[in-house]
C-alpha cells in the first residue's frame, strides 16, 4: 500500500479508474470539485456539461446539493488475489452527497461518500469505505486562501501492492488538512502551503498468521512552496519544493525509529492552448533521510506530468506519469520508489452515450535490491445517460500483479512475503440515480 506525497503530486491529473492496486493513495479519494482541493481547469469529453442529462441538484439557499446513489452487480474472477483464482459475484452500493456554494466570490463545499462491497461466495472479503471532505476558498483582492480537510476510512485488500497475502481486508484511516495562500505579483504567483496528515493502521492476518502494522501510525507535516511565472497567456514556468517530516507514534519497543524527512524539488512548464491541448511537466529530485542510521538514505529522480488532449470535439485523451518515493508496509522494506502511468480515452459516441478505454501501470522498486512489484490494468466502459436522473454503466477490467522480490514482512511469530502474482477479470453493471 502507498500514499502519494500530496504536496508533490497536487498537479498530477488523476484518471477515473474503476479499481486500482493503490487503495491508500490519498489524492485518488479527494474530490477535485470541492473548493480547496481544486486541480487544473479545463473541459474534456468526460467533464463537459450536457443539457438535458446532467444532474440539476437541489437548491438550498446559497448552496446546491447533489445526492447520488449507485447500485452495481457483477463478477470478479479473483477476489483474493491468489495464483489459484477464487471468483465471486458481488454487489457494490455507493452513495454520496455533495454540497457547493453559489456565491459570486469565495466558495465553500463538502462531500460525504460511502462505498460498500459485498462478495456473495467470499463474504470474508467484503468491506466498506467511506470518506468525508470539506473545503473552501477566500479571496483577498487578487490573492486566494485555500483550505481543505478530508477524512478517509479505507481498506487494504489482498490485491494491493506492498502487502502480504492478506486473509481479509484490513481497515486504515487518514486525516488530511491543507492550507495554501496564493499571492499574485503581476506575472509571478507565489503559493506557500502546509499539509498535515495523520495515518492510523489496523492489524490483521496473512496466511493465518498475525500481520502487525500498527507501528506504521504516524503524522506527516509538509510545508511547501509553489512558484509560477506567466511567460505568455495560459503558459507558465512552475517550480515546486516541499519538505515532509514524518513522526511515528506507535513504534515497536527496541526497534529503530522509522521517522524520516523527505525533501523534493521539481521544476517545469504548464501549457494550455485554450481548449485543444493542456499539459504540465515537472521533473526533479527527492531524498528521504531516516532518523535511524540503520536505514540507508533513499534518493531518486522524480517526475510529475499530465496531459489532456481534445483530439476532436468528441474524443479526449488524458494521461499522467509520476515517479516518487514511498514508505513500505514493513520495517524490513522501509521504502521504495514507485512509477505510475495512467492513460484514458473518452469518446462521445452519442450525445447521451459515452465510451471509455483506460490503462494503468504501477511499478515499485524496493531499496537495497529487495526486488520489484508491478501492477497493471486495462479496461473499457460504456455509459448511457438515460435522462437527468438515471445513468447505466457497463464495464470490464483485466488486472494483474507480478511479484518478484525477496523482501520479507516480519511480525511476531511469522515471516510473510509479498502477495503472490495473480490475474483478475472484473465485470460490472451499474445503475446511477441522482437529482
Amino acid at each position: 500500500m502507498r500514499v502519494l506525497n500530496t504536496g508533490v503530486a497536487a498537479g498530477v491529473l488523476m484518471l477515473g479508474m474503476a479499481r486500482t492496486a493503490s487503495a491508500q493513495r490519498l489524492d485518488d479519494y479527494i474530490n477535485a470539485n470541492i473548493p480547496g482541493f481544486d486541480t487544473q481547469p479545463g473541459v474534456t469529453v468526460a467533464s463537459r456539461l450536457r443539457k438535458g442529462y446532467d444532474y440539476q441538484g437541489l437548491r438550498m439557499g446559497d448552496f446546491t446539493v447533489l445526492p447520488e446513489l449507485n447500485q452495481s452487480i457483477g463478477f470478479d474472477s479473483n477476489v483474493t488475489g491468489t495464483k489459484q483464482p477464487q471468483g465471486s459475484g458481488f454487489s457494490e452500493t455507493q452513495g454520496s452527497v455533495q454540497a457547493t456554494s453559489n456565491w459570486g466570490r469565495d466558495s465553500l463545499g463538502g462531500l460525504v461518500s460511502v462505498d460498500n462491497n459485498r462478495f456473495f461466495s467470499q463474504p470474508r472479503q467484503s468491506y466498506t469505505n467511506w470518506t468525508a471532505s470539506a473545503g473552501g476558498t477566500y479571496e483577498i483582492g487578487r490573492d486566494v486562501l485555500y483550505a481543505g480537510f478530508t477524512h478517509l476510512n479505507l481498506n487494504q485488500t489482498p490485491r494491493d501492492l506492498d502487502v502480504p497475502q492478506l486473509d481479509a481486508p484490513i481497515p486504515f484511516q487518514i486525516d488530511d488538512g491543507r492550507l495554501n495562500y496564493r499571492m499574485v505579483f503581476s506575472k509571478l504567483a507565489v503559493q506557500p502551503g502546509i499539509e498535515i496528515a495523520g495515518y492510523s493502521y489496523s492489524n490483521g492476518t496473512a496466511q493465518g498468521m498475525p500481520f502487525i502494522q500498527s507501528y506504521r501510525d504516524r503524522v506527516e507535516f509538509t510545508p511547501s512552496l509553489t512558484l509560477s511565472y506567466d511567460v505568455a497567456p495560459l503558459r507558465s514556468l512552475v517550480f515546486v519544493v516541499n519538505n515532509s517530516t514524518a513522526r511515528y507514534t506507535n513504534q515497536t519497543p527496541g526497534s529503530p525509529t522509522l521517522n524520516f524527512n523527505n525533501f523534493s524539488a521539481l521544476g517545469g512548464v504548464s501549457f494550455d492552448t485554450g481548449g485543444k491541448l493542456r499539459y504540465r511537466v515537472l521533473v526533479g529530485y527527492a531524498t528521504r533521510h531516516f532518523s535511524s542510521s540503520q536505514f540507508a538514505t533513499i534518493s531518486a529522480p522524480i517526475v510529475e506530468a499530465s496531459v489532456a488532449w481534445n483530439v476532436t470535439g468528441l474524443t479526449t485523451v488524458t494521461a499522467s506519469a509520476a515517479r516518487y518515493i514511498q514508505d513500505g508496509s514493513s520495517d524490513s522494506t522501509v521504502g521504495y520508489t514507485e512509477t505510475a502511468l495512467k492513460l484514458a480515452v473518452d469518446h462521445e459516441y452519442l450525445r447521451n452515450v459515452l465510451l471509455n478505454g483506460h490503462a494503468v501501470l504501477y511499478r515499485d522498486n524496493y531499496s537495497q535490491n529487495q526486488g520489484t512489484q508491478t501492477f497493471y490494468a486495462v479496461g473499457t466502459s460504456a455509459t448511457w445517460l438515460m435522462n437527468r436522473h438515471m445513468r447505466l454503466v457497463g464495464s470490464y477490467e483485466f488486472s494483474s500483479r507480478q511479484s518478484d522480490t525477496t523482501a520479507l514482512f516480519n511480525s511476531p511469530g511469522s515471516i510473510q512475503g509479498f502477495g503472490a502474482s495473480y490475474a483478475d477479470n472484473r465485470f460490472l453493471l451499474q445503475l446511477k440515480v441522482g437529482l
